[in-house]
């Protein structure tokens, strides 16, 4: 008896996991399941009309995400939120890459703002997957070149995720990433990074300079640039400087085909 409550019970998680429907353990075969609620997005930086393309998706484990795309065409930018914040902090800068004729993707992370949180404490943090999914889910929406930025937490994610993504992203711009962001470690994905790659840091924002030194040194690609600015400004508030913003401006210009 205990074998066979176990199966069905097993049966159950597999099929919110594979499906996202629920079906009550004790339910019988005739019972109907019920669907869990959509992502509901919170936040109110974004206007009435930038609601209207809400984008629901799965990290590459499944954990639910929310988002929202700003401008259209082929050649797409996903951007990663730093920590204490949401896919708020990108909008501005969003809103201009989409007025330049980018699709741009900006999200929450797991954990974070609007979107789900992960069943099992070992993915709590496993932000690069959510960025996994992130370029997922735009090339099935026809993007055909896809550069990657994000700053602090997120930049440790989108370099992860740079390093595994098959086939692998256009570009990849990391504002302040910590060499380590809990599970995920960053040094050591950065040495099978092969894809063009930008390094941003400010000489007082310590550590996360010498951070940017060690991931430069370490990053395998044959296309990387380190740029390291005078001031404190942590992550994407970089990009107040005309200098760091120019040096991103540039590198997405670049490396989207």
């Amino acid at each position: 008896m205990r074998r066979t409550a176990c199966v069905a019970l097993c049966a159950a998680f597999a099929a919110v996991a594979a499906t996202g429907i629920l079906v009550p353990a004790e339910a019988g075969a005739g019972a109907q399941p019920h669907r869990l609620r959509p992502l509901r997005l919170r936040e109110t930086c974004v206007t009435r009309a930038e609601r209207r393309h809400v984008l629901r998706f799965r990290a590459s484990d499944r954990v639910r995400l929310i988002g929202v795309v700003l401008g259209r065409g082929p050649r797409a930018v996903i951007l990663a939120h730093q920590g204490a914040s949401d896919l708020c902090i990108w909008v501005p800068y969003a809103r201009t890459l989409a007025a330049r004729g980018y699709r741009v993707l900006i999200f929450d992370h797991r954990g974070f703002g609007s979107s789900g949180r992960a069943a099992r404490s070992t993915r709590r943090d496993r932000v690069d997957y959510d960025v996994l999914g992130a370029i997922r889910a735009l090339r099935s929406r026809g993007a055909t070149s896809v550069v990657l930025g994000g700053g602090s937490l997120g930049a440790a994610a989108v370099l992860s995720a740079a390093a595994r993504g098959i086939p692998p992203v256009n570009g990849v711009i990391s504002l302040s990433s910590p060499t380590r962001y809990e599970r995920i470690d960053v040094l050591n994905a950065v040495r099978a990074l092969r894809v063009p790659s930008l390094f941003v840091a400010m000489e007082e924002d310590q550590p996360f300079a010498d951070d940017a030194q060690q991931l430069y040194d370490a990053c395998a690609s044959p296309e990387k640039q380190l740029r390291i600015f005078p001031g404190i400004d942590h992550g994407v508030f970089m990009l107040r400087t005309p200098d760091a913003r120019s040096a991103v401006d540039g590198f997405i210009a670049r490396y989207s085909s």
